[in-house]
């Protein structure tokens, strides 16, 4: 059946009904996908995902630091992130992508501030360059078990997908990740 629906429900609550792949904004698509279970593997372990984007599955035993731009950052730290409820804005980009690297952290700055958080963490986002999205899907966004994959930075829809799946995730926490580089968003 082509529309599917699910419920998904984090915490109590519940978003509601969703079908499993819809289209969000301008230019994207959003995919709710089979959770797969997140063990943690060593650090060097080579990875492999049966989506592309992964959105849940094994991740390294550490997260990164939040609310910051990674020009590298290992898909098995922001997946972890991901598992904490985070909002991970991703792109595929070699050069001459600053003006939608400064939209996807400019998005960033849009989300609302999580009460449930204390400073220095604010979003409990990250934007992180990813070579290996697929061919025609230069942006995408990921949360615990979603994925969204788009060929625009389109403000709108994120917002819409951050609203949506946002702090839904096993292990929804702010504790800060390890300073594995990056630049603060702020």
């Amino acid at each position: 059946m082509r529309w599917l629906v699910l419920v998904l429900a984090a915490c109590g609550d519940s978003i509601g009904p969703r079908e499993l792949h819809y289209d969000l904004g301008t230019c994207g698509v959003v995919d709710i996908l089979d959770e797969e279970f997140g063990e943690h593997v060593p650090q060097a372990t080579v990875i492999e995902w049966s989506t592309n984007p992964p959105a849940s599955g094994p991740h390294f035993p550490l997260w990164a630091a939040w609310d910051r731009s990674y020009e590298t950052l290992e898909r098995g730290f922001w997946l972890h992130n991901a598992e904490h409820g985070a909002i991970i804005l991703t792109y595929r980009c070699d050069e001459g992508c600053a003006p939608e690297i400064a939209q996807l952290e400019d998005v960033v700055r849009g989300f609302p501030v999580d009460p449930m958080c204390e400073t220095p963490v604010k979003h409990r986002a990250l934007v992180v360059n990813d070579p290996q999205l697929p061919d025609g899907v230069p942006f995408a966004a990921i949360a615990w078990g979603v994925t969204y994959a788009a060929t625009c930075v389109d403000p709108v829809a994120l917002a819409q997908f951050h609203r949506d799946f946002y702090a839904r995730a096993p292990e929804n926490f702010c504790a800060d990740g390890a300073g594995l580089g990056g630049t603060p968003i702020e």
